[in-house]
């Protein structure tokens, strides 16, 4: 039998932590709306950042309004 070990990083134990404090499912939701909030702002800071230094303009954003993404999977 194969034994694996896991080797959290200081982030992931920090969570673990956190997480093994919570009592109730309003807990855990309150934590995962803290979470979402977290990632919103980091998301929305590195937005800036590419605003900010030209990678990022209101003409990259209407091509993209309009660019077909979607795959084929017909064939013509």
């Amino acid at each position: 039998m194969s034994v694996q070990i896991l080797n959290f990083n200081n982030a992931q134990r920090a969570v673990l932590n956190v997480v093994s404090c919570l009592q109730s499912e309003q807990d855990l939701e309150d934590l995962k709306r803290t979470l979402m909030k977290f990632m919103n702002e980091r998301m929305q800071r590195e937005m800036d950042k590419l605003w900010d230094s030209g990678s990022w303009s209101e003409e990259k954003l209407e091509a993209i309004k309009i660019e077909h993404l979607r795959t084929s999977y017909y064939e013509d």
